[in-house]
């Protein structure tokens, strides 16, 4: 996403409010001493061949010859043109009770979150609700509002204590009627062959924090729905309102989100508690997980553990 217009300068007005704010205090304070001439000079050279070293490196061929950067070359990119609203938490959060929630970033989106009258799409990397974010969903489910949410996996996640305060919610959410997908990780063995040894090599993890609302407005920003982000941190996003934009995430998340993740679906069980039952289309036929797929026995043993401890707040 590129914005342009007013709206960058309001992103700059949030930048300067974190950097002028009393609670900041320059890097030089952290310095227990100016570091010599000499030793600048060194890192620089190290940096300048460092740089030289990697312009020839796969990533930076990849980005070059990307389909977006091929389209901006062209002059072929397409834009959509609208209004956007730059929402962050103010830089006093950190210091303010948590009763004032004037201040906060999730009371700015709250007044777009009740205008929604018939769906809601969440991408969030971290996802946990909470009580009251699971009333809140089942609320609206209730209403007749189609509620879908896009995370990680258990295998997929690159923090395994968030996913055990996450999965504690989820046969909440599925009977409230949410549906939940969680991103695959799975790769082929010829992915696994070209990643094995290679320094940096990395899983597939979900990253996007956006929220489609009704396929009109979209938010995109650093918030995840999970209590350290609506209460710790200070965060910010964009509110865009275009429906082109929405209508394409939207469109995407109907025609790709079966192709990239696993669909959990709750069975109800007559003679024991209700189970959760992952299913996912390979090669044109449903496969069925009984528990968390791609995971370890003990990788699930630890976060069930995890999951016992009073630390929801913090993740």
């Amino acid at each position: 996403m590129l914005a342009i217009g007013p709206v960058v300068r309001d992103v700059s007005l949030s930048f300067d409010k974190y950097w002028n704010s009393e609670l900041a205090y320059p890097a030089t304070s952290l310095a227990k001493k100016a570091p010599h001439k000499e030793t600048v000079e060194t890192y620089r050279q190290e940096m300048e061949t460092f740089i030289r070293d990697h312009e020839g490196s796969a990533y930076v061929r990849a980005l070059a010859s990307s389909d977006l950067a091929s389209r901006l070359k062209l002059g072929q990119a397409e834009f959509f043109w609208g209004k956007a609203v730059a929402v962050y938490d103010e830089p006093e959060k950190i210091s303010a009770s948590r009763e004032r929630t004037d201040i906060h970033l999730s009371s700015r989106l709250a007044p777009h979150f009740d205008r929604v009258d018939q769906e809601l799409i969440i991408f969030s990397p971290y996802f946990v609700p909470g009580k009251k974010g699971v009333e809140y969903l089942a609320d609206i489910c209730r209403r007749g509002i189609r509620v879908r949410v896009l995370t990680n996996s258990l295998a997929s996640t690159d923090v395994s204590l968030v996913h055990a305060g996450y999965s504690r919610y989820r046969k909440a959410l599925l009977r409230a009627g949410v549906e939940l997908y969680e991103l695959d990780k799975k790769i082929s063995r010829q992915e696994k062959k070209k990643k094995k040894g290679k320094l940096g090599a990395s899983k597939a993890s979900l990253h996007t924090k956006s929220f489609v609302l009704d396929r009109k407005q979209v938010f995109i920003g650093s918030l995840n729905l999970d209590p350290r982000s609506v209460i710790e941190n200070t965060e910010i996003g964009l509110i865009l309102d275009s429906p082109e934009i929405g209508r394409g995430m939207g469109e995407w998340f109907d025609t790709h989100v079966d192709k990239i993740a696993i669909e959990l679906e709750l069975r109800q069980n007559q003679t024991g508690p209700d189970q959760i039952r992952w299913h996912r289309q390979e090669d044109g036929k449903n496969k069925v997980y009984l528990r968390d797929p791609h995971t370890s026995f003990f990788k699930r043993l630890g976060i069930d553990l995890l999951g016992m401890l009073p630390i929801e707040s913090q993740l």
